[in-house]
């Protein structure tokens, strides 16, 4: 009988040893876990405050005492990118991603790290994983950034075709933000698609109440692509909006001027096309002559031939046009280039161009 109670008062003993092993145990994990979200948050504020060596080391301890917390590894992961330490910071963040490789912002550090390093190929692939990742609600505008660092990477890159599909996307995806949709036009313009640019501008003239500069880059987007009429047409729409525009007053003004020396507009008089003609005939023959063309036998045998149609007033039109494209061709290829607002050096830039 003794002998029991002796058993039954160690076993008591040893729960309650246990027990307090466990309440000890307990307090000593929840101290470790609210200390580790007070070193998280410490260096969270310090790396928004630029102090990125204390950032890191703080979240270094929130690691250390809450290690299954991936939060806390991605935001060391970052804060290491942010000091410059990226192959310190790429460990933490693959591991994370180990545990969720559909993570957005996770792809997103990640990409940055590899495009800092210079592995371009691998950056776009996790850029692409971070676009079409999974994001809380409140993380939707680093998703969008994701699409933006990716379009600055193919631009780095003089990758255009892969710009330009990017770009596309841009405005795909966000058919409601002005903004976004008006840089996805601006760069498309940038990289030279024109006639993508022109589109997505003018359903932003079209979508949204108030288009912002949408109908003054649609003016350069048709005018770069010489459709001098739509391009006269939203610099007038866009001066409504913004009288005092310097750039859409100097695109309507050059697109007039275009407009007024074209001898291949329609619905020109026989007359006016003439004249139209022999103005152009007489400013490409000054051209011709002022940048050296009269050397040389060929060169001297069209300036004599530009001479001899000029001097004749009922000089024949269609002959007037060959010589015209023909001496446009010669100053083109062998003159300097005309400037931008040079209106007559863009209507024979234009002619040579349409040579078949």
């Amino acid at each position: 009988m003794i002998g029991r109670l002796r058993a039954v008062l160690v076993a008591l003993v040893v729960i309650a040893l246990w027990a307090a092993a466990s309440v000890l145990a307990r307090t000593a994990h929840h101290e470790r876990v609210e200390r580790a979200a007070l070193a998280m948050a410490a260096g969270t504020a310090a790396v928004g405050a630029g102090r990125g060596t204390e950032a890191v080391a703080l979240l270094r301890d929130a690691v250390a005492l809450d290690p299954q917390r991936p939060e806390y590894r991605l935001a060391l992961g970052k804060a290491l990118f942010v000091v410059g330490r990226l192959e310190e910071a790429e460990p933490y963040v693959y591991e994370v991603l180990r545990r969720t490789p559909v993570d957005g912002e996770s792809n997103l550090v990640l990409a940055r790290i590899l495009a800092r390093q210079g592995n371009q190929a691998e950056a776009e692939s996790a850029y692409y994983r971070a676009i079409y990742g999974r994001w809380s609600t409140a993380a939707q505008p680093l998703r969008r950034q994701a699409r933006l660092e990716l379009i600055a990477l193919y631009r780095s890159q003089g990758a255009t075709a892969r710009l330009r599909a990017a770009l596309l996307e841009l405005s795909n995806a966000f058919p409601g933000d002005r903004e976004l949709q008006l840089q996805a036009g601006r760069d498309l313009l940038a990289a030279g698609f024109a006639d993508d640019a022109a589109r997505q501008l003018r359903l932003i003239d079209e979508r949204f109440a108030d288009p912002g500069r949408a109908p003054v880059l649609l003016a350069r987007a048709e005018f770069a692509r010489r459709h001098y009429v739509e391009a006269y047409e939203a610099s007038g729409r866009a001066l409504v909006r913004l009288a005092a525009d310097p750039e859409a007053a100097a695109i309507h003004a050059l697109s007039a001027r275009v407009l007024s020396l074209d001898p291949d507009q329609p619905r020109l008089s026989p007359a006016r096309r003439a004249a139209r003609l022999r103005a152009l005939l007489t400013d490409v023959h000054r051209r011709l002559g002022a940048c050296g063309e009269a050397d040389g036998p060929e060169a001297a045998r069209l300036l004599a031939t530009l001479t001899r149609w000029l001097a004749r007033r009922g000089s024949d039109v269609e002959v007037g046009r060959s010589l015209l494209q023909a001496a446009a061709t010669r100053w083109a290829t062998t003159c300097p280039a005309a400037s931008e607002t040079d209106a007559a050096g863009r209507v024979l830039t234009d002619l040579a161009t349409d040579l078949p």
